[in-house]
């Protein structure tokens, strides 16, 4: 028993030390959901927007008018999605998890074929609406043309209807095995496939146009009723209006009636779970110590959950994240004030997120990005001394919504430090390395890191982390990320892209690939050693003294700021892509000198066995006399320091394929350049 109660007692501490973590969170959205709470039509903040199949140019709502009147009993229109039909039609999802469905505009015509009328009519009626006219007409629709199955649910007839001619609920039912529940979906599936591929075949649609299909009663939409609004709203929030007074988590008061089911809400549900075994003491009384809100905080964060998908929820490659703003104090927002707010805010972390699309989008490609800062500094935030940002990075899949990370209080102002010191830090690599996207963004940066897929996506551990260290100003270790740049490279080397979040490039641009890599990632350790946010590693004390290196290879080493061993190993670097280019003019397609490198690491002995090796194959070669000064420097600095070598043998591959990438850099800089110069002469 004892050690049950230790079990109890730290689980407890647990759930309260979570909850103080996360009630800051929910205040900060709740309040989000209490300014939109300001508009007339509380529906329509729960409308969502519908994701365009992939090559697919329109998406379309199809109209399924089921007629009392006279002529044909079906009617079918269809009408291009935008926001104004999303929003006069209704589109707020589906009902979530193995709820009943009710809704009349739904993206699974099932629904509207089996269960959903005659769940809606019951939610009528548990209302008191059975009067009314959304009533009346729904009845007569389910009357007329569903049929009752022998287990007694009802289903879309097309017999009756004139899509089919034959009866083909009876003979599905006939024709399916197994319990009356699993007949009856298989009748359901038949008649919504008759009436999908009949409504299709009238608008010459494909099924991947056809987005959303919703109801409509002699020409009328019945989510257009108050009546609809009435009862979604109701089941939306039916949890608080059942509830017994209490204490508010949110708010705080205590006079309310209170909820803690919150099963209605979709990302934040994942902080207030509904799981017996997440009760406070694993009983269902104990949900009451993890979390309950009123009645208006409760549809403020309905409000707020629906408003952050659609305006605050970005993208990091296929990593998705949703930046959700905490307001330190009440700043007096207007509902117009939010969404120009939220408008702004999206920009300036989408910058973040992906420099280079942001640019493009402002200027072009290729063009323009020195308006970058003149553009960020124009979506200044109004509110900037007022908020603190959460990311809160998931993965969704189906009706699973899975958080990874949530990174906590990150000030607006450092998204913008950020992004200037990337935009600075690019000015320098393209004046030392030439033009190209050396911006440090989120997806740049998580294009360094190897990650793992399996069948759910890659794993972002790494990742999230590195992200964390950026957000929050925790310093990152250095060894670390030299150990993953070492591994990208070898993927590149291996041509292992299979289960990772390496694209596998076209063929014949893999070393042009690989060694762009390698330069970002030099960028990045320089960009995180000047945020203060590198820990472990030499740092020069003094600049390097190597006057007899040429001009350009001393200013990149002075940016980069080497110490003398990384400079050794980066000049080692240089020439080994020098015998690999004269071996690779001599027919070797895969430069056979680059096998003297272990990936998995080469210590202060291997170092100087492939300077040993080098300098033979450069004579092979005959170009040792073009490379006898930098391979004298080279040998220099290691000799400096054979005592006392302090690099890890990760770092002392790193700094070599860094050496080797620069020089494939220079060669095709300098290939540019004279074409250039030909051209220009020829004209």
């Amino acid at each position: 028993m004892k050690s049950c109660k230790l079990v109890k007692d730290t689980f407890d501490d647990h759930l309260e030390r979570e909850c103080k973590e996360v009630i800051p969170l929910l205040e900060a959205v709740a309040l989000i959901g209490r300014t939109l709470a300001k508009g007339d039509d509380a529906l329509a903040d729960l409308v969502k927007p519908v994701r365009k199949p992939p090559k697919v140019d329109t998406i379309y709502l199809v109209k399924l008018d089921f007629r009392a009147d006279s002529g044909a009993p079906l009617a079918v229109e269809m009408q291009e999605i935008d926001d104004a039909v999303l929003s006069r039609y209704r589109w707020i999802g589906n009902n979530v998890g193995s709820r009943p469905q009710f809704y009349l505009t739904t993206d699974r015509l099932e629904y509207l074929v089996g269960q959903a009328p005659e769940n809606l009519l019951a939610r009528l009626e548990e209302a008191g609406l059975e009067n009314g006219s959304l009533y009346r007409r729904l009845s007569a629709l389910v009357e007329s043309f569903f049929r009752k199955l022998p287990e007694g649910s009802r289903v879309l007839d097309p017999q009756r209807l004139g899509v089919t001619t034959e009866d083909l609920l009876s003979a599905t039912w006939e024709e399916s095995a197994g319990k009356p529940r699993e007949r009856a979906k298989a009748v359901v599936a038949a008649a919504a496939e008759a009436v999908k591929k009949w409504a299709l075949g009238q608008l010459g649609l494909k099924a991947a146009e056809a987005a959303l299909w919703t109801v409509l009663y002699n020409g009328a939409p019945l989510v257009s009723d108050p009546d609809y609004a009435t009862v979604v709203l109701r089941d939306k929030e039916g949890a608080v209006d059942k509830g017994e007074p209490g204490v508010c988590s949110v708010c705080g008061t205590a006079d309310r009636p209170v909820a803690w089911d919150f099963a209605q809400l979709n990302f934040l549900k994942y902080y207030i779970t509904d799981k017996l075994g997440a009760a406070s003491g694993l009983v269902e009384e104990g949900f009451t110590r993890n979390f309950q809100a009123c009645k208006d905080c409760f549809q403020g964060l309905l409000r707020a959950e629906s408003f952050a998908q659609q305006n605050l929820n970005l993208k990091v490659g296929p990593l998705s994240f949703l930046v959700l703003p905490a307001f330190l104090r009440e700043v007096g927002l207007t509902r117009a004030d939010l969404e120009a707010w939220a408008e702004r805010l999206q920009v300036r972390v989408g910058v973040l997120a992906d420099i280079s699309r942001w640019v493009e989008k402002i200027g072009g490609r290729g063009g323009l990005e020195s308006e970058l800062l003149d553009f960020l500094e124009d979506l200044a935030l109004p509110f900037d001394n007022a908020a603190l940002l959460n990311f809160l990075f998931y993965r969704k899949s189906k009706s699973e919504f899975r958080v990874l990370a949530l990174v906590k209080d990150v000030a607006p102002s450092r998204i913008t430090r950020l992004v200037e010191h990337s935009h600075r830090l690019a000015n320098r690599a393209a004046a030392l390395l030439g033009p190209d996207r050396w911006w440090l963004d989120l997806t740049a940066i998580y294009r360094l890191v190897p990650l793992s897929e399996g069948p759910r996506g890659a794993e972002y551990k790494k990742l999230l982390h590195i992200y964390h260290g950026l957000l929050t100003d925790a310093p990152l270790d250095r060894a670390w990320l030299i150990r993953e740049f070492v591994a990208l490279a070898n993927i590149y080397r291996t041509g292992k892209y299979k289960g990772t979040n390496v694209p596998e490039p076209k063929a014949g641009t893999e070393e042009w690939e690989w060694t762009r890599r390698l330069l970002q990632a030099n960028l990045f350790l320089q960009f995180l050693r000047e945020e203060n946010l590198l820990r472990g590693g030499s740092f020069l004390s003094e600049p390097l003294a190597m006057r007899e290196l040429p001009e350009d290879i001393r200013r990149y080493l002075k940016a980069m700021a080497y110490s003398e061993e990384e400079a050794a190993l980066f000049l080692l670097g240089y020439l080994l892509n020098q015998v690999g280019q004269k071996q690779r003019d001599r027919g070797y397609e895969n430069k056979p000198v680059l096998e003297k490198v272990n990936y998995n690491g080469m210590s202060w002995t291997k170092v100087v066995r492939l300077a040993n090796i080098l300098v033979d194959q450069l004579r092979q070669h005959d170009i040792f006399r073009y490379n006898e000064g930098l391979f004298a420097a080279m040998k220099k600095l290691l000799d400096a320091r054979r005592h006392n070598w302090s690099l890890s043998p990760e770092e002392n591959v790193f700094y070599i394929l860094s050496g080797y990438a620069y020089a494939t850099r220079a060669a095709i800089r300098a290939r540019a350049e004279k074409q250039n110069d030909t051209k220009g002469g020829n004209d």
